[in-house]
């Protein structure tokens, strides 16, 4: 019995000294770069706030919540409608929320760096926005998104509380919208933040 507890103790403390963390917060910039172009083309600086949770030395799971304001400029032209035309230039905007829950794999973890990739799921909450001559209009559109991330945690100092973020991912969201016939969107993401783990 005794050899029993002492052997279950050895497991329970390599497998505390090798976990990277209790937990980690993350936040800062989300850097997106829409691959589907159709309604808005130019990148976007957003930001992204997460947390981690680290269950083990190789594997966690955590959540996040990014928000992006996409736009783009359509110059000055005719548009023929029934009963009348307008000529106008067009600024679009593309408003976009997100909350995912995600799954972690951690390669090779040390007490400074912190390899991983990760697979994120969940919900697109989108507002489409044009803007033309002294008129506006808008649509909604919420659907599911997709991100696979991979990325890298960096502490400053070993085993410290501080530390920095960097990653790339992909994003697929079906939002699509029937008003201004948009496909399902979809882009590259980097980021760059700051990290604090709860030891």
């Amino acid at each position: 019995m005794r050899i029993c507890a002492i052997f279950l103790f050895s497991v329970a403390a390599v497998s505390a000294k090798c976990q990277v963390s209790d937990g980690a917060l993350t936040a800062g910039l989300n850097i997106l770069i829409p691959t589907y172009t159709e309604f808005v083309g130019n990148t976007s600086t957003g930001f992204r706030l997460g947390y981690s949770r680290f269950k083990t030395d190789t594997f966690g799971w955590g959540f996040d919540v990014a928000y992006n304001t996409l736009d783009d400029y359509v110059p000055r032209q005719t548009y023929e409608y029934p009963g009348g035309a307008i000529t106008t230039d067009v600024y679009n905007y593309m408003y976009h929320l997100t909350f995912l829950v995600n799954g972690q794999y951690y390669y090779k973890a040390t007490s400074r760096l912190v390899p991983y990739a990760s697979l994120g799921a969940g919900v697109a909450l989108t507002e489409y926005r044009l803007f033309y001559n002294v008129y506006k209009e808008s649509d909604n559109s919420i659907g599911f998104v997709a991100r696979p991330e991979a990325g890298l945690l960096f502490r400053f100092k070993e085993y410290g509380s501080l530390g920095l973020k960097t990653a790339v991912s992909f994003e697929y969201a079906t939002n699509k919208n029937k008003t201004y016939e948009l496909e399902n969107f979809s882009g590259v993401a980097f980021q760059l933040g700051i990290v604090l783990f709860n030891n």
